[in-house]
């Protein structure tokens, strides 16, 4: 790998990192309106969408999105980098809890990591075939 490659790597290994290990960001926010998408070869995509804080939407399944209805105020964990949302609650009421996308970064970032410090070089073999190479 070349070294633009290998900084590119560990740029986006740090801001992985930031993201998982960071504090969630909690905001009250009011429940705008609610889209359902209908797919016919997949599930439906259900989507809450908020007014007046940093986070627009929140992809939410079928019970939490008949469980909130226009106008509550609810509060709302967020990731500090990329925005995803990580729990929904109202009062005391956990409407959405905490998801295990945090602990899921880790390999992304080992691996991202492990081609940033050069650990895994992807390069020619002598045969001519594209393939990982192990240092």
């Amino acid at each position: 790998m070349d070294v633009i490659t290998r900084l590119a790597a560990l740029l986006i290994a740090l801001l992985l990192a930031i993201d998982a290990f960071s504090a969630a960001r909690t905001e009250t926010l009011r429940v705008d309106r609610h889209t359902r998408l209908a797919r016919w070869h997949q599930g439906d995509d259900y989507r809450v969408h908020f007014a007046g804080g940093r986070v627009e939407s929140c992809e939410v399944g079928w019970t939490v999105f008949n469980a909130l209805a226009d106008g509550d105020l609810v509060a709302v964990d967020t990731s500090r980098v990329f925005k995803s949302c990580d729990g929904i609650r109202r009062g005391d009421e956990v409407i959405s809890g905490g998801r295990a996308h945090r602990w899921l970064l880790l390999v992304p970032m080992a691996v991202l990591l492990a081609a940033a410090f050069g650990w895994i070089r992807f390069e020619r073999r002598y045969d001519d075939e594209p393939g990982w190479w192990f240092s």
